[in-house]
């Protein structure tokens, strides 16, 4: 059966010295390959495994939960992923599997993926985030129309911009995270965690230290600002006019 299967992967590859809590987690994420699954990704799966074809890690370890196009699944509190560069994606399944992030006792979506990084190699590693950039991305989505983002966008150009980049699309040099093929459920949880030390407080986490540090003042309302505005910035707007030179 596909689900005993993917146990096995789950179970099956985990490194030495895991602790309880996170063997626990592996065994709980995995029953969520039955509870997240739509129907038509397990029948993909199943129709797979009937014809007797290879399922790749992407399929086997992450559709479940991230969708077989990358799309993310907001009753899962999973994120679009789709088109991250494979860079980007290498990195974070690393610091998921290094104990920089997804530790936080109040993060469980994280620690559930720090579980499900602790079963993968890296070769299996590398090959996801290879699968990921080649998706075509899910672009944030705009904002209302009546939304005043004068502020925002002042506060994205001064504080945001110069590791982000102007359109968003982040950079590897700094290790930032490209903005605008993320979700807003996502984008928002993510600036909270920041600023409440739920990531990048562990220490270590030279990057997200910084990330903590540019989130440390915001309100729940600047939050909600700036995710309307990474919606504008994904569907053109720039914000290099709202730069202070």
């Amino acid at each position: 059966m596909w689900t005993t299967r993917n146990t096995a992967i789950l179970s099956g590859q985990s490194r030495q010295g895991v602790d309880f809590k996170l063997e626990c987690l592996l065994w709980a994420f995995a029953a969520l390959f039955v509870v997240g699954c739509d129907s038509g990704d397990l029948e993909k799966l199943e129709a797979l495994e009937s014809a007797g074809q290879p399922t790749d890690i992407f399929t086997v370890t992450c559709s479940v939960c991230h969708g077989v196009n990358g799309e993310g699944k907001p009753e899962l509190f999973s994120p679009s992923i789709a088109g991250l560069p494979w860079w980007y994606v290498e990195a974070q399944m690393k610091q998921f599997r290094d104990g920089h992030r997804g530790v936080h006792p109040d993060d469980l979506p994280g620690m559930q993926m720090q579980a499900i990084s602790l079963s993968l190699t890296d070769e299996q590693i590398k090959e996801v985030s290879q699968m990921v950039a080649a998706m075509p991305p899910f672009i944030t989505p705009p904002p209302a129309a009546d939304v005043d983002l004068k502020s925002a966008r002042y506060r994205y150009a001064n504080e945001c911009m110069a590791c982000h980049r102007y359109n968003g699309t982040g950079d590897r040099v700094f290790q930032s995270a490209p903005l605008i093929t993320l979700d807003r459920a996502y984008l928002e949880r993510q600036l909270k965690h920041y600023r409440d030390g739920l990531r990048g407080a562990v220490p270590g986490d030279l990057y997200g230290v910084k990330m903590v540090d540019a989130c440390r003042e915001l309100s729940d309302e600047d939050i909600l600002e700036l995710v309307d505005y990474i919606g504008a910035l994904a569907n053109g707007d720039d914000p290099r006019v709202a730069w202070e030179r």
